[in-house]
């Protein structure tokens, strides 16, 4: 996968991940009761965390493998 792929990739799942919380959002505007606080607490606050994480490594490796590239490259 090319450098931009990576970032092109990231910049979709950022996306969504966006989409995704932007509309529970708007979803707890009207649903309020123990299996929304439920949903929230047991899958959508760990999604959040983990895609966080994930944007952190996925930026740190295409850190480190664009510095690499540019030191394969010919001088």
């Amino acid at each position: 996968m090319r450098m931009i792929e990576v970032s092109s990739t990231m910049g979709q799942m950022r996306g969504a991940m966006d989409d995704l919380m932007r509309a529970w959002s708007e979803t707890r505007l009207y649903w309020s009761d123990a299996n929304a606080e439920n949903l929230e607490e047991n899958h959508l606050n760990p999604i959040a965390r983990d895609m966080e994480a994930a944007f952190r490594a996925i930026h740190e490796l295409n850190s480190k493998l664009m510095s690499a590239q540019r030191e394969c490259e010919p001088r």
